[in-house]
């Protein structure tokens, strides 16, 4: 599925999608592309997380590895979801690093958490080291073919 991720919650999987209506009709999967208000989905296929009671928090974080001072800034309370799907509406008033956290309780004692780090109205993703290091080695194999063929044309001359 594309622009939707997958977060591992114990032995299951659920789906995340995120959606900023306001600003793009186009899905996010891991940043959120603006400040404003953001609707988060997550569904959970396995029948048996849908027996299970879930919540769902965002907190913010001052450094995206540093959760010890997190501030809670959405809660949807735990509840079962037997259709499999549970949403939640929050307005980010400005942009920032966030970690989503899902907690799932089931009857026979079961307790998963799944934290997934997210930044908001940033211009700089998590994923900008990977790019600029794709681009990198491009460049220098580029540049390796280009001497090469430089060096075989003197070769022939």
């Amino acid at each position: 599925m594309q622009n939707t991720c997958i977060v591992k919650v114990g032995p299951d999987l659920m789906y995340f999608s995120g959606y900023q209506p306001a600003t793009t009709r186009r899905k996010f999967c891991e940043d959120v592309p603006t400040t404003g208000k953001a609707i988060f989905v997550l569904d959970f296929p396995e029948v048996e997380m849908r027996e299970m009671s879930i919540d769902f928090r965002i907190m913010r974080v001052d450094a995206i590895n540093d959760q010890s001072d997190a501030e809670m800034v959405a809660y949807l309370p735990a509840k079962r979801y037997p259709n499999g799907t549970l949403g939640l509406e929050h307005v980010f008033a400005e942009p920032g690093n966030f970690v989503g956290v899902v907690t799932a309780t089931g009857t026979h004692g079961e307790l998963w958490v799944s934290r997934f780090p997210f930044s908001v109205g940033r211009v700089y993703s998590a994923k900008t080291p990977y790019y600029l290091l794709a681009a990198a080695a491009a460049l220098a194999l580029l540049l390796l073919l280009w001497k090469g063929e430089k060096a075989e044309a003197r070769r022939l001359d």
